[in-house]
Parts: structure tokens; sequence; C-alpha cells
């Protein structure tokens, strides 16, 4: 075990820090903040002050040598244990060390065995970490077992996982291909509110209800044309998609979204 043992300035005294148990712990929680820039200077700064310089050379070994095993059961504390914020970010921690070939079949083993008790706010990034996992037949068949159980109860949240299926697994993913088409129609899209997906509800002057995404790109059957250009990369010559893409190219509301479409269909008969 390894001892550091620096001076408060504030006080005459010796504080011990054991690295073995602090840098796992620092990496964990600086790592946490990856997408919140200002808050992950921040913590950065401050863990580097409580270790101090002398700690610096032993930061790659848990990078790229045997004491980043070490660290794992820390990772598991927070990604399977009561859920916050961060327990997804251990996820994706634990994924990426998968997928650079660490103990990839135990950690996605356990994964698969805790996933189906995390709540949707971790469930569905945790089915996205995990299909970073290219060609993995248990993380596929996972996601095929969500995707067809999701099915039955929001057709939003079973294409979301079928996106993530076929970027793990192609070959298996295309066994629903016709899903897409499904969607594509408006079939289970029935009266759903866009509120469900994070879309922001606004009134008009008129006391008309509207919807924008918060980049403000149109909610108009957003979710349709999704699965229909999805299809489309797969299968560009489909009549029934392409008499979709016909009508949303004319008639769409949105003058970007017509362009885009078109731009689409341009690229995909020139790589035919």
């Amino acid at each position: 075990m390894r001892i550091f043992q620096f001076w408060k300035k504030n006080k005459k005294a010796v504080v011990a820090i054991d690295l073995d148990t602090a840098i796992p712990a620092a990496i964990i929680k600086v790592g946490g903040l990856i997408d919140q820039p200002e808050e992950f200077t921040a913590e950065a700064k401050k863990s580097a002050a409580m270790l101090g310089e002398e700690a610096l050379a032993l930061f790659p070994r848990y990078f790229f040598g045997t004491e980043l095993e070490q660290s794992i059961p820390m990772l598991y504390e927070v990604a399977f244990g009561v859920y916050d914020w961060t327990q997804y970010k251990a996820v994706r921690i634990l994924t990426r060390l998968a997928r650079e070939g660490l103990q990839t079949d135990q950690i996605v083993d356990d994964i698969i065995s805790h996933v189906d008790d995390f709540r949707y706010e971790a469930q569905m990034p945790t089915f996205y970490f995990l299909s970073g996992l290219t060609g993995n037949k248990k993380v596929a068949s996972l996601l095929q077992r969500h995707f067809l159980e999701n099915l039955e109860y929001d057709p939003i949240d079973a294409f979301d996982i079928f996106e993530n299926l076929y970027r793990c697994s192609p070959d298996v993913a295309m066994r629903h291909a016709d899903f897409l088409k499904a969607i594509a129609r408006g079939e289970g899209l029935e009266g759903r509110s866009p509120l469900l997906d994070g879309a922001i509800g606004t009134t008009d002057e008129n006391g008309k209800q509207e919807y924008h995404w918060p980049d403000d790109e149109p909610v108009e059957e957003h979710h349709q044309l999704r699965a229909a250009i999805f299809y489309y990369r797969l299968h560009p010559l489909d009549e029934e998609v392409n008499r979709l893409l016909d009508h949303w190219e004319v008639n769409h509301p949105e003058e970007n979204v017509r362009s885009c479409i078109g731009k689409l269909r341009e690229e995909g008969q020139g790589e035919g």
C-alpha cells in the first residue's frame, strides 16, 4: 500500500492519503463530470490539489496497467448501486473498458444481470453504451429482447433500442427492419404527445398548441421521418418509403426538412 503524506498549508499537520483508494476515487469522480466542462475542470483542480504532484506519476497505471482492475469494484458500486445521476456514467466507463478488452465477458455479464432493474433514466443510456460492443452476441440478444418488449408499450423507445441494436449487430437488427416502415407510416403513434420525447409545448395567440425541440428542430412527423430515412439508407429503392419521402419533400411545412430530404435522395442516387 502506497501512502502519500503532505503538509496542509493552514496547519502544520501531516495528512495521510491511501493512493490505492484516492486515485481511483478521483478518476471516477472527475470522470463522472465529463459532460459538464466547468464542473469537470473545477473537480479536476480540486483533486489535483488534494493528491499533490507526487501522485501524477501513478495515474498512467490506472489507465494502462493492472491497477485499473482494482478500481473496477468501485465502479461497480456506483453502476449497480442506488440510482443517481452518476450511475450511467459509471456504466459508460465500464463499457469502455470492456470495449478495450479489459474483463469484457465479466463486465458484459454483470451489466446484463443488473440492467433489467435499472431505472429508465439509466437503462436507455446503458443500451447505447453497450451497443458500442459491436458484434457481441450477448449484447445483441439483450437489445433484441428489450426492443421486442418495448414494441408492446412504446414504439419510440423500441425505435431507440433498434438503433442501438443496429449499431451492435446489423444482421440481427435487419430481421426487424419492417418495423421501421410501420413507424414511417405512423403506426402506433396515434395521439402520442411530443412532450413524451422532450419537446417543448407553447400556445400561440390563437390558443393553438405548438411543439418544438429545444434546438428548434420541427416536431411535425418527426419519428416518421426518422424511421423513413433510416430505412431509406438501408433500402434506397423501396417503393413505399420513396412514396413517403416524395410526399414530405413536397408538402412538409418546414423548408429545411424538405431540403434535407432532397439532399438525402441525391446522395442515395449518387451511391446507386
